[in-house]
């Protein structure tokens, strides 16, 4: 057990330092144990700013997202390259934060003037977007990796790559 702790913290720590290394491969255990770490990370953010007023709690939690994905890009090209595709893919991760940062100044601004809240205004035109990215990077992270040595470099699941 103490084993695999190790193996996760060692993990999320190559991970966040490899937040601007987009070459390498990385394995599936990783965006699990980075996920982890990062909803964690979350918590500890939000449940203090949940005490700060609406418009900081906004801005702080603006700026745990961006912390939050910023390590995800690298890790998805990472991915990537363990299946033997290009980590250029890795941009289509580019309209998550953007759709989010626009649903957020949506509810700002639904909260500065209330006629954003006609009906209208609620029915979000980017979610069918949104779902097919969210599946789509799902699909890649999740992936099995090639076996052996790639043109990305070395299987980081065998024990001399990691």
């Amino acid at each position: 057990m103490e084993n695999v702790f190790r193996d996760a913290a060692q993990s999320v720590l190559r991970t966040v330092a490899g937040t601007f290394t987009f070459d390498g491969r990385a394995r599936v255990v990783d965006v699990g144990y980075y996920w982890l770490a990062a909803m964690f990370a979350r918590l500890l953010i939000d449940i203090p700013a949940g005490l700060l007023p609406w418009d900081a709690e906004w801005f702080v939690d603006g700026a745990a997202d961006i912390l939050v994905l910023l390590p995800l890009f690298a890790l998805f090209a990472r991915r990537l390259h363990d299946q033997g595709i290009t980590g250029w893919w890795a941009l289509v991760l580019l309209p998550l934060p953007a759709i989010n940062l626009y649903q957020s100044y949506r509810a700002v601004f639904a909260v500065r003037n209330p006629a954003w809240l006609q009906e209208a205004s609620l029915v979000d035109p980017w979610a069918p977007l949104l779902f097919a990215v969210i599946l789509a990077v799902l699909v890649f992270l999740l992936r099995p990796g090639t076996r052996g040595h790639n043109r990305f470099g070395p299987d980081p699941r065998e024990p001399a790559a990691v």
